[in-house]
């Protein structure tokens, strides 16, 4: 991922990209700067990805200009009008812009998604739908380009016209593009999109939809939510136009190419680690001092999942869908040579069983500290390995985007606030994941080591080789023997293991 940087004699921070060298003859150079006039690198993060998702937009609109500058607009036209060489050229520009942006792409790769404010992941889902845009604009034209030569051999007919006569409906529009997708939430989403333009639109065939309508709306929208939230249905909204234009062949523009929506960054909303006292009234709460299991936090998962995400750093999903298999002895050999095992959490993808990772850095195994496994975890799984169940926790149900955990996580939010009673709305289960990261600096767990507990990239070149996975386990045991939570007191055990603890 780009990060916001310093130019020199500046102590300002500045977003920084390179141009695509299709595009440097038009800017006459090969990179732009952009001062984000703040001193804080916090507060430049946020807005340094905005910044570059207005460059995104900015590229492949300057792109179009020169391309209709020698493109006649009937279909078929462009490439006719061009000699043999620069059809040649064309391609090879084409070519070149895609390698760039691959190679751009692997060097700023996407951040972890999780460890994101919501305004933050709000900024992130509206970088990934520009990303999202820009290689489905190089797939549909690399088809209108076979079109093309199609028409041009006399082959195929365009029937544009007659749709055009016709009018052609938003939820027409919609329907084809849903076709092509397999996400769910995300056909969801486009749906609800529809559905609030034509509440403030009225349904107007998409030919007929110009920039002023989409200005139009993006003001309306504003009014009706919140920033953010507008800029996201704005961005999405702009995928279905550049469908409806580069595939479907229905409009000879997007119209909503250069309409945006600024959000400002709130730093009220970034996520922040629970402290002490928080800790003290979750693990003090009737779940832990009175034995109770709400039915919504079915089971003991209400017990056991704030316990692990604070002695392990993984997510909530990570958690929610272990099986019993992921919890297993390892081996690993002391500085003398000698083999020894530790128990460990297993963190890992398995398409065929819906487990699912961020990424593939998101994948490892976490040493099980000892104050777990004096609780009864080890206890808890191997009831459920001699149950045959297939997850530890088989009372969670994913909802209908088979998010195995979001019920739960809803659960949690309302107990937190309500019965536990932290207020703090920075405050929520991923809060856990950021304390945990805290405690092991205070406990001088290195910084590697600390990553590799969580999945963390990390910031040092040596890390971007090898994987969490496949990180040495013995610096891990030692560390994890070393991370304490100081001034907390833990709960009793579950019912079921106190019960069987020794006199």
């Amino acid at each position: 991922m780009s990060k916001p940087s310093r130019r020199q004699g500046s102590a300002f921070y500045y977003a920084r990209r390179a141009i695509p060298k299709d595009l440097r003859e038009a800017y006459g150079k090969r990179e732009i700067w952009k001062s984000l006039d703040t001193t804080d690198f916090e507060a430049a993060k946020p807005i340094e990805r905005r910044k570059q998702l207005e460059w995104d937009e900015e590229f492949a609109a300057i792109r179009r200009e020169l391309e209709a500058a020698v493109q006649p607009a009937e279909p078929g036209a462009k490439w006719r009008a061009m000699t043999p060489a620069q059809r040649a050229a064309w391609q090879r520009q084409r070519d070149e812009y895609e390698q760039d942006e691959r190679e751009y792409q692997r060097a700023n790769p996407v951040p972890d998604y999780d460890d994101l404010s919501p305004e933050e992941q709000r900024t992130q889902d509206a970088v990934e739908a520009a990303r999202e845009r820009w290689e489905k604009n190089q797939s549909e034209e690399r088809e209108a380009l076979r079109q093309e030569r199609l028409a041009e051999a006399g082959t195929k007919q365009s029937n544009v016209v007659s749709a055009k006569a016709q009018g052609t409906s938003l939820a027409v529009v919609f329907g084809k593009w849903a076709q092509n997708q397999k996400n769910q939430k995300t056909i969801d989403r486009m749906e609800k999109v529809v559905e609030w333009f034509e509440d403030e639109m009225g349904r107007v065939p998409i030919e007929e939809i110009t920039p002023d309508h989409v200005l139009n709306w993006s003001e309306k929208l504003q009014k009706r939510t919140t920033a953010a939230n507008a800029r996201t249905k704005l961005a999405n909204f702009n995928t279905l136009l550049r469908y409806a234009w580069m595939k479907a062949r229905l409009i000879p523009a997007n119209p909503a190419l250069g309409v945006s929506i600024g959000v400002s960054p709130d730093p009220e909303e970034d996520v922040q680690p629970f402290d002490l006292p928080a800790l003290k009234l979750i693990f003090g709460s009737p779940v832990y001092t009175s034995d109770e299991r709400p039915e919504a936090g079915v089971g003991e998962a209400a017990y056991w999942l704030p316990l692990l995400a604070m002695f392990t750093g993984a997510r909530l999903n990570e958690l929610g869908q272990l099986r019993p298999s992921d919890i297993l002895k390892l081996p690993y050999m002391d500085k003398d040579g000698n083999e020894l095992e530790a128990w460990c959490i297993r963190i890992v993808a398995d398409k065929a069983e819906g487990l699912k990772l961020k990424n593939r850095w998101s994948a490892r195994r976490v040493p099980i500290h000892s104050d777990l496994i004096r609780l009864g975890f080890l206890t808890y799984v191997e009831t459920a390995r001699e149950a045959g169940q297939a997850r530890i926790f088989p009372e969670l149900r994913p909802d209908k985007y088979a998010h195995i955990t979001a019920n739960w996580s809803k659960w949690f939010g309302r107990y937190l606030r309500g019965t536990i009673k932290v207020t703090n709305r920075r405050m929520r289960f991923h809060s856990f994941r950021h304390a945990f990261k805290d405690y092991a600096r205070e406990a001088e767990i290195p910084e590697d080591v600390n990553d590799a507990f969580t999945g963390h990239k990390g910031q040092a070149v040596a890390r971007r080789y090898g994987s969490s996975l496949a990180y040495p386990l013995r610096p891990m045991v030692s560390a994890m023997a070393q991370y304490r939570v100081t001034g907390l007191t833990l709960p009793l055990p579950p019912p079921a293991n106190r019960d069987q603890a020794p006199a």
